[in-house]
């Protein structure tokens, strides 16, 4: 059996090849279930016959026959009664386990699948519309296997046996029967199809509304900082009314398909009575029949009255699962060349190449070429808009290149996979990301292996433990949805902790310091010194006093190096950089 955990997410959109994707690890539940299901519905639509045989034996009895005929029939009648109970509660429990299995596995999958993405996937959407779609998705699983299980499967069965049983009463009655079903199902099918854009609209929209509502919960402080409520509750309600229309649409399209489907049912069966009556009448139908065919009538009726609330509802399943699957199931952005080595780094020399590379149409590094050796510290400063932090992005392959190469050791960072160059590398930056965990949690996230002891020590280089203390439940206090609970400083004392606990070759720091005092900065310009020994080092800061010990200073200004050197050179050089000083001298930190 396979895991049910896959992660080899096949590319489709096609929600069928996903729904049996998600159900191939569970294939002996669903099995077993559809035997089960299949055995009950059997079983229960027999039920019919054995009523027919009672009338007939109470008829045979009344006029003289035997009584043991009768007690036979209820008696057969009870039995199979019984039995189809017992296949249904099993098939009740195995069901269960495929549709909760099935889900399980859809999740997974697509969560597994849509962290592969890149970055720039991730700033496009609202975080809270993709985990609704990948929700919708997941839950789709559980859903289609409820309706298909005992909802389209109990009425499949139950039309066969029940043809079968009346055409051995009477052919004619049996093929009324037989156009009734087949009319009332190509009507529903077809309709169901034309109702699946109409859900995914609605399925859109909702994705759209729930993702606006998690923006402003999100940024709610921003919203009273600036008294801007009425307006976002306007902005809200407008996406409520789309979703409230495009739903409504949908809503009616399937109250109309239920008018037509109740028009059916009652010219089909008036049909199928009126019929039985007048065979009764001419002596070709005994009384044993009608009971028979009226029983099938009310039956079958009853499961096809809930056909078009059941094709409504798969409809709108399916296309909440199409909508999801377009979205999420992209081909990556930044995917693994097929055979791609894992990065090993001996020295940690770092290059580029003739980089080019553009973004929204704006060039930002037009054939750069640059050379840090191994165990160089360098900083990069230039003015907003110059690159610096693309600059980072784009070693740690958040983008691709248009042209040119990044190597480290000679090794092109575009044929190794993407995780053996990201654990090549610690990033400390100007935004830190923390989980909504413990400080622990967040600290090892560096290294995991890493001890408690390991842990404490890494807090302490990076100034953070005695913060840490003071908070009632210490290392064990979680940090609230993305470090909410701790103050700018904080957060990026952790995350500077974190770098340490992870101590990777080559070290990225992008305004590392940028949340902290004066005070504090002193205290882990100390740290980072530490750190940064025997390590290639790529720092970006705006406060240049960060910058005097890197062993080299480069200046970029759109997308170029236009200087270069040490701060000494640099400040005696008399261009941007000594500009840059000039204007920041007054408040720098001074070495202690």
């Amino acid at each position: 059996m396979n895991s049910m955990w896959r992660d080899d997410l096949l590319t489709t959109r096609n929600p069928l090849r996903f729904f049996l994707f998600a159900s191939k690890p569970h294939w002996q539940a669903a099995v077993f279930a559809i035997v089960c299901a299949t055995l009950g519905n059997a079983f229960s639509a027999s039920v019919a016959y054995v009523f027919k045989l009672i009338a007939d034996a109470a008829i045979s009895f009344v006029q003289g026959g035997s009584y043991d005929e009768l007690v036979f029939a209820a008696g057969t009648s009870i039995f199979l009664l019984a039995v189809a109970k017992f296949f249904w509660r099993i098939s009740g429990f195995a069901g269960a386990r495929w549709a909760t299995g099935a889900a399980a596995t859809a999740r997974y999958a697509l969560t597994s699948y849509v962290t592969l993405h890149s970055r720039a996937y991730f700033s496009d959407r609202f975080a809270g519309s993709i985990m609704n779609k990948i929700r919708h998705a997941a839950t789709g699983m559980r859903e289609v296997v409820d309706v298909f299980l005992w909802e389209f499967l109990e009425l499949g069965v139950n039309v066969i046996v029940s043809f079968t049983i009346v055409y051995l009463v009477s052919p004619l009655v049996a093929w009324i029967f037989f156009v009734w079903v087949v009319l009332i199902l190509l009507v529903n099918v077809y309709l169901g199809y034309r109702r699946v854009p109409l859900a995914a609209r609605a399925h859109d929209l909702e994705t759209v509304l729930n993702g606006a509502t998690v923006d402003l919960l999100t940024n709610v402080s921003a919203m009273q900082e600036y008294a801007r409520r009425e307006f976002e509750i306007e902005r809200l309600k407008g996406a409520t009314d789309d979703r409230r229309r495009a739903h409504l649409k949908s809503w009616y399209f399937g109250e109309w398909t239920r008018i037509l489907n109740s028009v059916l049912l009652v010219i089909f069966g008036s049909a199928m009575v009126f019929t039985t009556v007048a065979l009764a009448r001419f002596g070709a139908l005994s009384l044993g029949d009608i009971v028979l065919v009226l029983t099938i009538i009310f039956r079958i009726e009853g499961l096809l009255q809930s056909l078009g609330s059941n094709f409504n509802k798969f409809a709108e399943v399916w296309g909440e699962i199409r909508e999801s699957l377009e979205e999420i199931i992209e081909p990556h952005e930044i995917p693994d060349e097929p055979n791609a080595a894992e990065l090993q780094v001996v020295g940690g020399v770092l290059a580029f190449h003739n980089v080019t590379f553009s973004y929204a149409d704006n060039i930002v590094f037009k054939d750069l070429t640059l050379v840090i050796p191994a165990g160089q510290r360098v900083g990069v400063v230039g003015r907003s808009g110059a690159g610096k932090s693309t600059l980072v992005r784009l070693i740690m392959r958040h983008h691709n290149l248009e042209s040119g190469s990044i190597t480290i050791d000679d090794t092109d960072i575009a044929t190794v996979t993407q995780e053996s160059l990201r654990n090549a590398i610690s990033v400390v930056p100007q935004e830190p990301l923390l989980f909504h965990r413990t400080i622990r949690e967040n600290i090892a996230y560096g290294n995991p292996r890493a001890t408690e002891e390991e842990i404490i020590g890494a807090a302490k280089l990076a100034q953070a433990h005695d913060f840490i203390s003071r908070l009632p439940q210490g290392y064990a206090a979680m940090v609230g949805e993305r470090g909410i609970k701790l103050s700018g400083g904080e957060r990026q004392r952790i995350a500077i902790a974190r770098a340490i606990l992870k101590n990777a070759p080559i070290l990225l720091l992008d305004e590392a310091t940028s949340a902290l005092d004066s005070e504090s900065e002193v205290e882990i310009q100390k740290a980072l010194r530490e750190l940064m020994k025997g390590k290639t080092v790529i720092a970006i800061a705006h406060r240049l006093s960060t910058l005097r010990e890197m062993d080299r200073i480069i200046v970029l200004d759109s997308g170029k190096i236009v200087e270069e050197g040490t701060h000494e050179r640099l400040v005696a050089g008399g261009g941007i950089y000594s500009q840059l000083w000039a204007h920041q001298a007054g408040g720098f930190l001074q070495d202690q």
